[in-house]
């Protein structure tokens, strides 16, 4: 019988979210894992209604009484996917039952620099864990080499990638040339350099992006009249949509892996970003075309998406390269995934 875990974030969380899912995926052979929502998870039972639950979790959160009793079952085999305050109290009731819940972090240093919100949570949650009142702590690879300088007691656990998602993806047919900036905007996003450098490039094309342009205050109006907004897509409109892109924006500041990246590649679409991908970077030709230096610099990322954009044969030679690299490091990844779970969970 196969043992049962636990993967749980709030709604809110897409990169945890996106991460737990590969991660069931890898581990299926293995574990029965779940993933629940923290708005289903700690709500009463009879509240079946993901609105209700989410009212809940609003108020929960300002009064700290989650219930726990949908979490009991799985004992000790428990990740959360982010750290609020809410999670202490958690963390809190799950202790009094002798169950300790570990924690996957997500963010990197840049980003706790930028975001306020997030450095007192970081900070209860080395305490909580050298305190013995979690489990275990597990940071990504950019994180584990640089968080996990100082928090001695961290564990290892990369992004495993589920390349079976991206097989039957049909691809969009667009004419003409469309570039595209998907994000969940945040410090860090870079998303005014980018749409610049999308103006500043001077080619004949679309930009589509997946966010509420009005919180730039007209700003991005300013910048161009070349953006098309998408709502909200389901999985295969939007695989769809990204796997007839001519080319993808992903050139953000303090990134901890950056799934957007990893799924352009896996779809075989060229796509601009930092030495801080490694995905891209620690490939010698991908990264020469691929990453910019300077992502702060419009003029420079307006250089790369011209280069690439005119010139068919090297997009069609990245597009190749971008998938032949995924697949190794998904290899390399997905062993280490679930030897670390058969490690610590099995």
């Amino acid at each position: 019988m196969k043992k049962k875990i636990l993967f749980s974030a709030p709604s809110k969380s897409p990169g945890p979210l996106t991460a737990f899912r590969n991660h069931k995926a890898i581990l299926e052979s293995f574990f029965d894992a779940d993933i629940i929502l923290l708005e289903e998870l700690i709500s009463p039972p009879f509240l079946k209604d993901f609105r209700h639950q989410s009212l809940y979790y609003r108020i929960c959160k300002r009064l700290s009484i989650p219930v726990i009793n949908k979490i009991l079952p799985y004992g000790e085999n428990v990740i959360f996917g982010t750290f609020a305050p809410i999670h202490e109290k958690i963390v809190e009731e799950l202790n009094k039952k002798g169950i300790r819940p570990s924690f996957m972090w997500c963010s990197s240093l840049g980003q706790i620099e930028m975001t306020l919100s997030e450095r007192k949570p970081f900070f209860r949650l080395i305490e909580l864990l050298r305190a013995g009142k979690i489990k275990y702590l597990f940071l990504h690879r950019r994180l584990y080499n640089s968080i996990g300088f100082f928090i001695k007691e961290a564990i290892f656990l990369p992004h495993s990638i589920d390349l079976t998602i991206y097989k039957n993806v049909s691809k969009i047919n667009l004419s003409g040339v469309h570039l595209d900036l998907f994000c969940r905007p945040r410090l860090g996003k870079n998303i005014l350099n980018q749409i610049t450098g999308f103006e500043m490039a001077g080619i004949d094309g679309t930009l589509h992006i997946n966010f509420d342009p009005a919180q730039f205050q007209g700003i991005i109006e300013k910048i161009s009249q070349r953006v098309i907004r998408h709502k909200w897509l389901s999985q295969e409109e939007y695989y769809s949509l990204v796997a007839g892109m001519t080319l993808s924006l992903q050139v953000t500041i303090g990134e901890s892996f950056n799934y957007a990246v990893c799924e352009r590649m896996c779809l075989g679409v060229p796509v601009l970003t930092t030495r801080d991908i490694y995905l891209v970077a620690e490939d010698e030709f991908l990264a020469k075309h691929l990453c910019i230096e300077a992502p702060d610099t419009p003029a420079e990322i307006a250089r790369a998406i011209k280069n690439i954009v005119l010139n068919k044969n090297l997009r069609q030679e990245l597009s190749e390269g971008c998938k032949k690299r995924i697949a190794q490091v998904a290899e390399q990844n997905n062993k280490i995934v679930l030897e670390q779970f058969l490690n610590y969970f099995g």
